[in-house]
Order: structure tokens, then C-alpha cells, then sequence
């Protein structure tokens, strides 16, 4: 239950259903019928682990960078209440990054340039946001642009031209076998 806090749910649960919407919004795109389920699912799949993982990252980092300001804003969050402790939350964070660093390095038809370029743009613009020396979140107006970069762009582009590609590549792969 405290990671399940940790984790900010509701920024998963926006996560997960962009992708899934997202891929099948790809799908229909395609035309119907022209994607096969199971690729259909795999896209989700191959999506869904790096981009929960940076997630994880993202709001672990804001919440390990504002433990005082939670303690009278959010205290009920598990850093600020001491339900978890600040080297567990470090870990989690440092794991769920390179689980998700990880995820995006692998090679092959599955791992598209738009899924690692919108993994890696949004674990770039969640460490600005949060962390020193930038700490962007400090300033309303670069605050509002990372938040709308991430959600409102590279997240709805880079799923959608991720399922494509995957999509894409799959029709080529069937083929020419």
C-alpha cells in the first residue's frame, strides 16, 4: 500500500489509459482489421513498462525534492508522513529509473524511436521540473509548459507514433515472410 502511495495513482492510472487509448486509436487508424491482436497487445505492453517505470521516477523525484513543503501541503503522502523512508523512496526511484532506461535501450522492431524518445523526453523534463539546479516547478509558467510538453505532447504523439511503428513493422515483417 505505501508504494502503491508512492506511485501517485492517479498519474499511473492516466498513464496506462493514454497508451492503451493511444495504441488502439493507432490500430483503427491502420484500418481494420489490418493489425493483429496480439501486435496490437504488445504495443501496450512494450509501452507500458518504461513509461510506468518513468512515472514511478517522475513523482518519486518531486516527492523526494519537496518532503518539508508535502509536510503541511500533502501530509498524508508516505515521505512526508515517515510511513516511508527517505532512502527506500531513493531506491525506488533510482530502480524505477533504470528499469525504465533499461526498457528503452533494448533493440528490435518492438522498441520504436518514438516510444524511447518519449520515455526519454519525459524522464528529462520530469528531473528539470523537480530536481536542482533547474527545478523548474519553482516558476508557474515553465511549471504549466513541462506539464503540457509531457502530457499534452510527447505522451500523445509518442504513443500513438510508437503503435504505428510497431504496427508498421510488423505489416512489413509478415510481408516479406
Amino acid at each position: 500500500a505505501v508504494l502503491w502511495d508512492f506511485s501517485r495513482p492517479h498519474t499511473m492510472l492516466g498513464t496506462f489509459f493514454s497508451i492503451v487509448s493511444l495504441t488502439l486509436a493507432a490500430a483503427v487508424h491502420a484500418g481494420a482489421g489490418s493489425v493483429a491482436l496480439g501486435t496490437v497487445v504488445g504495443a501496450m505492453a512494450v509501452a507500458l513498462v518504461p513509461a510506468l517505470c518513468a512515472n514511478v521516477y517522475i513523482v518519486g523525484a518531486n516527492q523526494l525534492s519537496d518532503i518539508d513543503i508535502d509536510r503541511v501541503n500533502k501530509p498524508y503522502l508516505p515521505l512526508a508522513s515517515g510511513e516511508l523512508a527517505v532512502e527506500e523512496g531513493r531506491k525506488v526511484v533510482a530502480l524505477c529509473l533504470g528499469l525504465s532506461l533499461l526498457a528503452v535501450a533494448m533493440q528490435g522492431a518492438w522498441i520504436s524511436v518514438p516510444l524511447k524518445l518519449t520515455v526519454l523526453m519525459s524522464l528529462f523534463l520530469g528531473t528539470i521540473y523537480s530536481l536542482p539546479p533547474f527545478r523548474l516547478k519553482r516558476f508557474p509558467l515553465l511549471a504549466s509548459f513541462c506539464i503540457l510538453l509531457v502530457r499534452g505532447v510527447f505522451i500523445n504523439a509518442g504513443f500513438f507514433l510508437h503503435a504505428q511503428s510497431v504496427f508498421n513493422s510488423s505489416a512489413t515483417a509478415a510481408a516479406t515472410a
